[in-house]
């Protein structure tokens, strides 16, 4: 069994991309998305996100729902990477009510934080539902 830390290293943008798909591929059978949900380590950070992206939106909708704030902290800055794949998967999603919910929570953490362009990228994603 290989662990999360071994998998975090495989997705690794600077990993050549065979390494990358097989890092993509172990994750997939992982129980939680917890440590895919951009993480913020000296060695694990936006060097994973694409990956850690492109992991969380195959996950389905149950899976997904417990984080749905969490992911759309993603949408704070559409530069970051798998900001557009977690936007593009969250488009998806199925229950209206739960997105619109935690949406509508994160959009009162972005205006106390007055943050204007994750404001208006949460309102985007609303108005997309």
């Amino acid at each position: 069994m290989v662990d999360i830390t071994e998998i975090m290293d495989m997705l690794d943008w600077h990993m050549p991309s065979e390494i990358q798909s097989k890092g993509i591929s172990l994750a997939r059978n992982t129980e939680t998305i917890i440590p895919f949900i951009q993480p913020l380590t000296p060695k694990h950070n936006k060097n994973v996100w694409g990956n850690c992206a492109v992991i969380i939106s195959e996950r389905s909708d149950e899976e997904i729902k417990p984080h749905l704030p969490e992911m759309l902290e993603w949408l704070q800055d559409m530069n970051w990477p798998g900001a557009f794949c977690i936007l593009n998967r969250l488009q998806k999603y199925s229950d209206e009510n739960s997105l619109c919910n935690a949406i509508n929570v994160c959009i009162k953490k972005a205006k106390k934080c007055r943050d204007e362009v994750w404001e208006s990228n949460l309102r985007l994603l609303l108005r997309k539902q």
